[in-house]
């Protein structure tokens, strides 16, 4: 490898981005005490780990490694109420209601029993602290500067980790798309803050709570609620930037994650209110499994880079990051932590797609032989499968021989379906004032009043990753600079960015709903031609259809109405359910040598084969 002929610091250049990132019901009856039904003792759910590769201890590791994101301080996410009532925030049925999933407390792992993907972080350098305490708690006296050196942050897992209600089982599976509402998360602590600040009672028990044995008073409590209410100002800002004036709500398992790390760097960490776009694309949470070993990874296409995609991500999700500042010496500076995010994808490397098996009933081994065959003539050429020896199709090896699974990035006019996330990532409407960061680009785009938003991202997570690498002692050599990179080189150019990513199917069942936007309620709905899917169901997590393999459309649990068209009829942005439609993907060539729709009975057998990949 040290033949390798570039440079070290060329090996993180690439394209980056992310991939970040609620109703109970009951019955009534008389008011009689001698007639009251005896209220039977919740039903035991028990959660079902599938063996995807990785031990106990390395989920866990998944789910509470932090990777430097900082949300809000520690103290307070512990202390905080909901805004309604005296309820902590943190209780079970709200931080479940909110599409996340709980965990019991574990010593030394997660003694405060945080939700999965929910993690303390420590503030290391006391000036990106003190960076940190100006912008979103205000001026802070000296004495009080020990209480903010924890934060809440959030990880990948908080997104990718999927539980699937089926009877009395809770399927659990790692890396799975999350059914959660990042939106109604932070607007209902924003609600919860604002309640905490109006409301003397509530401030009171939460100053008690934040404030160390014996700190409390009425000065102290007063200062801070005004930290209370210069944080909620830093929050409604985020939520104003990313969602203000979005006609419709994501619901659960969606997220604009592009849109939001977009307008991050460009538009609030640059300080350039103007380079605002709205976060009006949201896309389902993809999952995981092998994606480590993709050659692409992203809806689009557009990343390889792992620690630039990694960096990137935890930039969107809350990291502190420096980009404005009249002291060269700390632009750039992050609290992405690049030793965990490379932890991370190193285990993520070592998970595989869940099996499907008990309890969900058998697979009709009749039926998935005959869908083989369906997949085979009319799947294949875009999905590939493992062979005989376990190996999905691979690319060419590159220079320095290494190969990856092979991706294929099937344009817009081919594929059919919704536009919108691919062509606001690429739509030259959306182009940006760089601001400080116009002297990192590439000296050509320097040149331009506004650039793409990516270019940007991309530039500022080059020289944040730069200026990490160059604290290492010893400095990384070239093989490990390969590693940090997933074997990825300088200058890959993604293939087509007006394009969504075809790729292995494998665990396909455990990943409803279906395209890159949520838009297909379950496997079935996927095999209609697109004229004949449900332009309307309810994304819920109440129960799982093994049949049809999705979640039932029906109002109960956590359910969000999914549309496809607005109250006129018209079609939403964003949420068509058009497009992988017609030959090959909804039709099968007939003896005769013409198209045809799938029969009922093709689509059932194509759905057990789906199963067992």
């Amino acid at each position: 490898m040290n033949n390798i002929p570039f440079k070290k610091n060329t090996l993180i250049s690439s394209f980056v981005a992310a991939s970040l990132v609620f109703s109970l019901g009951g019955c009534g009856g008389k008011n009689n005490d001698s007639e009251k039904i005896p209220e039977l003792p919740p039903k035991k759910i028990s959660v079902v780990n599938f063996d995807q590769g990785w031990s106990k201890d390395e989920a866990l590791d998944f789910y509470n490694t932090s990777q430097g994101s900082q949300l809000i301080p520690y103290a307070w996410f512990l202390a905080l109420e909901q805004a309604d009532n005296e309820t902590l925030f943190r209780d079970t049925k709200h931080i479940e209601k909110l599409g996340y999933i709980p965990q019991e407390p574990l010593a030394g792992r997660n003694p405060d029993g945080l939700p999965i993907g929910f993690v303390k972080d420590d503030v290391q350098e006391a000036f990106l602290a003190a960076a940190m305490s100006a912008e979103r708690l205000g001026a802070l006296q000296n004495n009080q500067q020990n209480r903010y050196n924890e934060w809440l942050g959030l990880t990948c897992s908080a997104c990718h980790t999927a539980e699937i209600n089926y009877g009395e089982y809770k399927l659990r599976i790692d890396g799975g798309p999350a059914l959660a509402d990042m939106p109604l998360f932070l607007d209902s602590m924003k609600k919860a803050i604002d309640a905490t600040i109006n409301d003397n009672a509530k401030l009171v028990r939460f100053s008690k709570k934040v404030l160390s044995e014996g700190g409390f008073n009425d000065v102290e409590k007063e200062a801070l609620k005004a930290q209370l209410i210069t944080f909620n100002g830093w929050l409604d800002s985020y939520i104003s930037v990313n969602y203000g004036g979005l006609h419709t709500p994501y619901g659960y398992g969606r997220l604009d994650a592009f849109g939001a790390i977009l307008n991050r760097v460009t538009t609030s960490l640059l300080e350039i209110p103007g380079n605002q776009a709205p976060a009006n694309a949201p896309v389902s949470y993809p999952f995981l499994w092998n994606t480590s070993q993709l050659d692409w990874v992203q809806w689009n296409g557009s990343a390889n880079n792992h620690i630039g995609r990694n960096v990137g991500e935890v930039t969107g999700v809350f990291a502190h990051t420096i980009l404005k500042t009249d002291n060269e010496k700390e632009r750039f500076y992050s609290s992405a932590k690049i030793i965990n995010l490379d932890q991370l994808e190193q285990l993520m490397a070592r998970l595989d797609s869940p099996k499907w098996g008990a309890p969900l009933p058998a697979i009709d081994e009749k039926k998935a032989a005959a869908g083989a065959v369906l997949y085979a003539n009319n799947c294949l050429g875009c999905h590939g499968i493992r062979d005989g020896n376990g190996q999905f199709p691979m690319t060419e090896k590159n220079a320095v021989g290494k190969q990856f699974i092979q991706t294929h990035m099937i344009g817009l006019q081919t594929i059919g379906t919704d536009p919108l996330m691919a062509m606001n990532f690429v739509n030259p409407a959306l182009n940006v004032d760089p601001g400080p960061l116009r002297p990192y680009l590439d000296t050509e785009m320097q040149k331009a009043p506004k650039v793409p938003r990516a270019s940007v991202l991309s530039a500022a997570v080059q020289k944040i990753i730069e200026k990490q690498l160059a604290e290492f002692r010893p400095p990384l050599d070239q093989g490990q600079l390969l590693e940090l990179t997933g074997y990825h080189l300088p200058n890959e150019t993604p293939p087509n960015l007006i394009a969504y990513k075809a790729r292995p199917l494998n665990g396909i069942w455990a990943t409803a709903p279906y395209l890159h936007n949520g838009s297909v309620a379950n496997l079935y709905q996927m095999l209609l031609p697109d004229t004949q899917r449900a332009t309307s169901f309810y994304v819920s997590n109440a129960a799982f259809d093994p049949k049809q393999v999705g979640f039932e459309s029906i109002q109960s649990g956590n359910y969000f109405l999914f549309n496809t068209l607005d109250d006129k009829g018209a079609p939403i942005a964003g949420n068509s359910n058009k497009g992988h439609s017609g030959n090959s993907f909804t039709k099968t060539l007939d003896k005769d040598g013409q198209w045809r729709d799938f029969t009922d009975d093709e689509r059932y057998q194509l759905i057990e084969y789906l199963k067992s990949l």
